[in-house]
């Protein structure tokens, strides 16, 4: 039995440790998150930068939570109110919306292979299951960071990351959040206005509408996509591989297809019902085609 007691102890110890490695209501902390909404001509987009912080503390229910305030403007001097957020360092971090909606956004002491259901009230779905597909680390402030990858079942091509005090690779609040319309993007994590964490895969931590889109490195992993002799026949083209989304004009998912490098993929399009259709890849998530179906 003492046996026992001390194993349960040291098990509680280390997970308590690594619980709070995620440490999300540190004081000081704000996440620049990069948002782009699709144009119906595909082309050309609407983007802003955002700004979340976490501040003040209230009683909800009997649990502390910490305001969440969201900002658009770059001087920080409008900052409204977006819902609350509270950690509980042994299960994980949670969100409430103002509508009084919450959810488990991120789970601690996950282990690769586990299986985890995140309620977003933000969303579109009531819930969506991860599977913890790899864990490795990153250092931010001189400290070794766990990263995990996140997939999910109808989007395993398109990888989510979440990095202990950091959060998610679409931004602290958009864990699952995948919308056909549109994408979402951390750019940057300070902490008491120092820079913290920076996404590898911009230049910069605010991006303008006319900068947004000329952000992304390796644009040329875009893809190309054009008739075939027949009108039930598209041809995909990528210079990576590449999975393909495809939605319809109402931003509802179709199928998925697998573009290999340099090769040209003929996309059957018999099956399709007339009208607009929008292909989305993988590699490049603002890098967005359309085609028509008569």
């Amino acid at each position: 039995m003492k046996k026992y007691f001390i194993l349960l102890l040291l098990s509680l110890i280390c997970n308590l440790s690594n619980a709070n490695k995620w440490n999300l209501l540190k004081s000081g902390e704000r996440w620049n998150i990069l948002q782009v909404i699709y144009n119906p001509d595909m082309v050309h987009h609407d983007s802003t930068t955002y700004f979340v912080k976490f501040e003040g503390d209230t009683i909800i229910n009997a649990h502390t939570y910490s305001r969440v305030l969201k900002a658009t403007d770059v001087e920080f001097n409008n900052w409204t109110l977006n819902g609350f957020v509270r950690e509980d360092t042994l299960i994980g971090f949670y969100y409430r919306s103002l509508q009084e909606k919450e959810g488990l956004l991120y789970k601690y002491n996950l282990r690769i292979g586990d299986s985890v259901v995140i309620i977003n009230t933000n969303g579109w779905s009531d819930s969506i299951r991860y599977l913890v597909a790899g864990i490795d680390s990153v250092q931010i402030e001189g400290k070794y960071k766990k990263r995990y990858i996140m997939n999910q079942k109808h989007y395993e091509y398109m990888p989510e990351t979440w990095i202990e005090g950091v959060g998610s690779s679409l931004g602290i609040l958009n864990c699952g959040l995948i919308d056909a319309g549109g994408a979402t993007r951390l750019l940057c994590c300070y902490e008491n206005n120092v820079l913290i964490y920076k996404n590898p895969d911009y230049q910069d931590c605010y991006y303008s509408t006319n900068t947004a889109l000329h952000s992304i490195k390796d644009l040329e992993t875009g893809i190309n996509v054009y008739s075939g002799t027949t009108s039930n026949v598209i041809f995909i083209k990528s210079q990576v591989d590449n999975y393909i989304r495809i939605f319809n004009s109402y931003g509802m998912f179709i199928e998925v297809v697998h573009v290999l490098a340099n090769l040209e993929y003929n996309l059957n399009v018999a099956k399709y019902s007339k009208g607009v259709y929008v292909i989305s890849p993988s590699t490049n998530s603002f890098g967005a085609k359309k085609f028509i179906v008569y």
